[in-house]
């Protein structure tokens, strides 16, 4: 078995059991939670994604397609999540991401082309109370995500060789993972300082012309600070 299927199976596995332990209301080995520690909480991230296309072998060295600067290894990201949360330790999450666009301009072109990209998750998130931080929990996520990956028009065009016809999207489903640091302002209010590290594919887009195998969606390393607010009864 491939260590992808590994990740993916152990990451499907921690999402699936945070979801049964939220569906039987806990879990069964540990005393019931207070209830001011369960409850829906949404949160809002604004940061920077890394995503290297500029030294990507395929996209910077091929004459069919290049990258032509704009968010060649990064830019801005974006996104939510809303979530349960089962206990203290405990809970499970719904989360999307707006990922960089990037340039991939042949340098023959006189108009930008772009391919754009979003990730879209379920995962359960474990977290662990900082004694030595006042209000502050460390927090781990673990889940799958379904990233969707879409070049526009003039850029599928320059794929395509001897009549064939060039794939404009791609989805995949990888595992994912995310860690950092939770600050609580007050019962409700709280700060988010995350990184969160989403899978590329390979084989993304067919490149059509002869011997010159597919062009990737390279994986996103995504740095957010955000805000969040859990709801009280």
């Amino acid at each position: 078995m491939s260590v992808k299927k590994i990740l993916l199976l152990g990451s499907a596995g921690a999402a699936a059991i945070a979801m049964t332990a939220a569906m039987a209301g806990g879990f069964t080995h540990e005393p019931t939670a207070p209830a001011a520690d369960n409850g829906y909480y949404v949160e809002g991230h604004l940061g920077y994604a890394r995503q290297n296309y500029a030294d990507h072998i395929k996209w910077s060295g091929t004459s069919v397609i290049t990258r032509n600067g704009n968010n060649a290894r990064g830019g801005f990201a974006a996104g939510v999540d809303a979530g349960y949360k089962i206990n203290r330790n405990v809970a499970i999450e719904l989360g999307w991401f707006h990922l960089p666009s990037v340039n991939v301009r042949a340098t023959t072109d006189t108009t930008n082309s772009y391919l754009k990209s979003w990730v879209l998750y379920l995962a359960g998130k474990y977290m662990m109370p900082l004694p030595w931080m006042n209000s502050t929990d460390w927090f781990f996520k673990a889940g799958v995500a379904y990233r969707r990956a879409e070049l526009d028009a003039s850029a599928a065009s320059r794929l395509t060789a001897n009549g064939g016809v060039a794939k404009t999207k791609s989805s995949f489903v990888r595992p994912m993972f995310a860690t950092g640091l939770d600050y609580s302002f007050s019962d409700t209010w709280s700060g988010v300082m995350q990184y969160a590290y989403f899978m590329g594919a390979r084989n993304s887009f067919p490149f059509v012309t002869a011997n010159t195998g597919a062009m990737s969606t390279v994986a996103a390393n995504v740095f957010t600070l955000g805000l969040a607010y859990k709801f009280t009864a």
